[in-house]
């Protein structure tokens, strides 16, 4: 039978040769039933290539017609295409190959050809391929370009690998029978390119809508490789602004390390903005994004308001006005032995994030910071630098709600702007001095555990403010020609030379000196220390009274120099107990105890003759006609604080925990066991100064947190006043140098101060087995609007997460009650069905009664659509948002909005 076979195959001639009449006549056929491979070598003529096919049935060849059948799981294999279905025919004689489905035994249609080329998969009813013009002709064919299915009755493919499809569907659901999808009578389809198509109108379950438009292009790029395209804007409604169509523009992808997005918005009571985002990713270098927008704002009613009402009235009302934004981040790889440049800046008009605002933290932050620096580590030397450029600004947002609750401040402080240029810290790590000066390794002698370290911070601070107070102390009506109130200049190059006049320029020097650390009597670890540092200063100040003026007048000298150094020791050691239970679970329960002293000396700083930091003068004259004397610091920063200090601070830790029998022992034996924390850390510690002339003992503290059932944190933090207070003839509290321990009672001290806290999360899920970040989650883009959700895992049953706090403050007069304060929140979703999803979050003050924040979220998988609801019931961002949206990223401009926000809450 393989003998016949082999001399039938190699007597089919190619096109354009003749067939032997000898073979067989016009009727006569060939029929191998038996489930067989044929490989035809490629003769000279059309047939590029070899022609591999095989069937489970039977194979049936027609000589003198020279065409090929294949029964039953057809298959054929040519060059870079192959075919499958249930039958097959191959005629050589013009070049086509042809595969349709077969009727089984009950009449229903099986074997569906599916056809594939060049990486595109096609599955269709009937299939007819021209090998040698590599075009075909599909009927009912579904194929898959992208993000998107395209159905279509027939379709036709080119040399070119293009598809020309005529009474079409196109979708991004992936289900036979598609729950919406574009309707177009045209379609054409470039693969790994995009689809466009002639009018189309949008069918939503099986009904046609009448949304369309005269032309479609749905780009389909390979791989997720970016792709130019325009950018649908949303419509939208503001409160301020009118109607709006925002977020429309272009994407411009400039190739594969560059993408910039151009948008834009227009308003319906005048104004527009601009925006433009650029990302850029230099693999295994660097990546960033840039971002600028220019917002112009306009509102005539608060311009003719401005002209008319109070300037505490104005304020309420932003007039027109013009502002801008930018943002710049930027983040290398890190690489041994290189510098390493970081960037992140968040910069601009002081008005922008008040009438611009995209988040409820930009709005509520009280500034906004950036910084630009470049950092490097000397490899194999225990140097390394870092100059970085600073700038901080008020938001102009905060501000003005500032400016709201207090008449007395003016709308000039807007736009405070604060810069370091620069700011350079060099730093040498700590070295041993032994093994550096001798070169020799150390032998362990007690000398060679000595250690220096040195670190510099030079900074230039600027600021276009201009403080009333310079001077700690001294009322500015006090000082010649000082300032009542803050005052803020422009900035521009013409105030340039003032403002650098009202910089501060220091440099801040620390010297670290390790002395080593040594056993004392086997169980006590000793540690002593030394320290010093110095700061240079632009300004130093001296000051004298003008008996003509009645005030303070201020010599400024160019430079100054201020230093502060101290000295002490530590004691320290670690206490174990253990106590044998031998119960049931628990075997052990072991108690460690951290003790810990130590003495510190420093000089007092405060002593003008010795050390010239303060100058006592006379800044005023009493009613009496009597001097009033102040002492004054004579530098603006970086004075020590005035004082002895020859004190030993006490600090005890203690760890509680059990040693339990584990529940997966499968031994049987009890031999397995396992740790479990009861108290983490329970803290005391206080400090006594022997040079104070009164008030020696400072407050003490005691702190502790742990982790119950390894679920819930406990954090607690107090204050205690060992001394007592009495009321003076005005009713306030007053401390006096008397301990609590004297006084009646066992009293030690009295609370001054508390915080406690109490947090869980509560994840079944998460409990069984450990937490892991998916790696499919869909690109998130930056939060735009807090109604609108981001990624939804619809995998997680229900999580929850508590927030208790408790604060209280004691009262200081006799008037006055403690002060105590409790808040509760709490936040998570739950998965009330496989397709529904709500998540919730809040805020409730018990001592006041108030529910300070909540929201709620609603969500809902409508397997190729989405819907959200969002619900804020009060705030400054109240209001709800409904959407509903395809969840393809290609079509995820296909989508309905309603919403009434804090910026068109009405």
């Amino acid at each position: 039978m393989l003998l016949l076979q082999l001399t039938i195959l190699s007597s089919l001639p190619a096109k354009g040769q003749r067939v032997p009449r000898t073979v067989a006549s016009p009727k006569d056929t060939v029929t191998i039933t038996q489930d067989t491979t044929v490989a035809l070598a490629a003769p000279k003529g059309d047939i590029e290539t070899t022609i591999k096919y095989s069937a489970r049935d039977s194979i049936q060849f027609e000589v003198d017609r020279k065409v090929v059948h294949l029964y039953g799981d057809a298959k054929i294999n040519y060059g870079t295409m192959s075919l499958a279905a249930a039958y097959i025919s191959i005629d050589y004689d013009k070049n086509m190959l042809t595969a349709t489905t077969l009727p089984d035994s009950t009449g229903k249609e099986v074997g569906v050809p599916v056809f594939a080329d060049g990486g595109e998969t096609y599955a269709a009813k009937k299939i007819a391929y021209n090998y040698k013009t590599k075009k075909g002709r599909i009927s009912e064919v579904v194929t898959q370009q992208g993000e998107g299915y395209i159905h279509s009755e027939v379709v036709k493919k080119n040399e070119e690998n293009e598809i020309f499809g005529l009474h079409n569907k196109y979708t991004t659901c992936n289900l036979e029978h598609p729950h919406f999808y574009i309707n177009a009578t045209r379609i054409k389809a470039i693969p790994n390119d995009k689809v466009m198509s002639g009018p189309f109108n949008l069918v939503i379950a099986d009904i046609p809508t009448p949304l369309g438009f005269l032309f479609g292009l749905f780009p389909t790029p390979k791989n997720n490789k970016r792709a130019s395209g325009v950018i649908i804007p949303q419509f939208g409604e503001s409160r301020l602004r009118g109607f709006s169509l925002t977020g429309g523009g272009y994407y411009l992808a400039l190739n594969d390390y560059i993408g910039t997005r151009i948008t834009g918005d227009i308003y319906s009571l005048g104004g527009y903005k601009v925006n433009i985002d650029n990302t850029y990713v230099k693999r295994y270098s660097y990546q960033g994004t840039f971002g600028f927008s220019y917002d112009y704002f306009k509102n005539d009613e608060a311009d003719i308001a401005e002209q008319s009402r109070s300037t505490d009235q104005r304020t309420q009302l932003p007039p027109s006005t013009r502002s801008f934004w930018i943002n710049w981040s930027h983040s290398p790889v890190q690489k041994p032995g290189r510098g390493r440049f970081n960037a992140s800046v968040n910069a601009g008009s002081s008005l922008y994030q008040r009438l611009s605002y995209t988040s409820q933290s930009n709005y509520l932050a009280p500034n906004f910071n950036s910084s630009v620096s470049y950092q490097k580590n000397f490899q194999n030397t225990p140097f390394s630098f870092d100059i970085r450029v600073n700038q901080s600004q008020q938001n102009g947002a905060a501000m003005m709600r500032q400016q709201q609750q207090d008449s007395t401040k003016s709308a000039k402080n807007v736009g405070v702007m604060n810069f370091v240029l620069p700011d350079l810290n060099f730093a040498m790590t700590q070295i041993g001095i032994y093994e550096t000066l001798t070169g020799r390794v150390p032998t362990g002698q007690w000398y060679e555990n000595f250690t220096f370290g040195y670190s510099v911070n030079a900074r230039n601070e600027v600021s276009n403010r201009f403080q009333a107070q310079q001077l700690s102390g001294v009322r500015p009506e006090f000082l010649a020609g000082g300032t009542t109130q803050d005052t803020v200049i422009a900035l521009n190059p013409a105030n340039a030379s003032e403002i650098w006049e009202n910089g501060q320029r220091s440099a801040v020097h620390n010297f670290q000196i390790g002395l080593g650390n040594y056993k004392v009597m086997r169980y006590f670890n000793l540690t002593p220390t030394v320290s010093y540092g110095e700061t240079w200063l632009d300004k130093k100040f001296s000051y004298r009274f003008d008996e003509e003026s009645k005030k303070v007048v201020v010599d400024t000298a160019n430079f100054g120099r201020v230093y502060e150094y101290s000295a002490g020791a530590s004691l320290n050691t670690t206490v174990y107990g253990t106590a044998y239970v031998k119960g049931k679970r628990v075997e052990a329960i072991r108690h460690i105890i951290r003790p810990s002293i130590a003495y510190r000396y420093r000089p007092d700083f405060g002593n003008e003759d010795q050390f010239g930091f303060y100058q006592t003068v006379q800044v005023d004259t009493s009613d009496t006609g009597a001097p009033v004397y102040r002492t004054l610091p004579r530098f603006a920063r970086g004075v020590p604080s005035p004082g002895l200090q020859s004190g030993l601070s006490f600090s005890l830790d203690n760890n509680l925990e059990m040693k339990v029998k584990s529940k997966n022992d499968t031994t049987g034996t009890g031999k397995n066991f396992e740790k479990v924390s009861l108290i983490d850390n329970l803290r005391l510690s206080t400090f006594y100064n022997f040079a104070a002339d009164s008030f020696n003992l400072s407050p003490v503290t005691l702190s502790m947190n742990t982790r119950v059932l390894k679920t819930f944190n406990i954090n607690f933090n107090s204050t205690f006043d060992p001394y007592q207070t009495v009321v003076d003839a005005e009713g306030r509290s007053r401390r006096i140098n008397k301990y609590m321990l004297s006084g009646s009672g066992f009293r030690p001290a009295r609370l001054t101060q508390a915080n406690f806290g109490l947090t869980a999360s509560l994840n079944p899920e998460a409990r069984r087995t450990p937490a892991a970040t998916p790696n499919n989650l869909p690109s998130l883009q930056p939060e735009l609007d807090p109604l609108v959700p981001n990624y939804v895992d619809f995998n997680i049953p229900w999580t929850m997460n508590l927030d208790y706090t408790v604060y209280y403050t004691a009262a200081t007069t006799a008037t006055d009650r403690s002060n105590l304060i409790q808040t509760v929140g709490f936040d998570g979703s739950v998965n009330v069905t496989e397709k529904w999803k709500v998540g919730y979050f809040a805020t409730y003050n018990i001592s006041d009664n108030n529910l300070a924040n909540a929201r709620l979220d609603i969500y809902r998988d409508l397997h190729c659509w989405e819907m959200s609801i969002s619900w804020i019931p009060f705030g400054f961002q109240r209001g709800y948002n409904f959407t509903i949206n395809a969840r393809s990223s290609l079509l995820r401009d296909l989508r309905l909005t309603r919403n009434r926000t804090g910026l068109n809450y009405r």
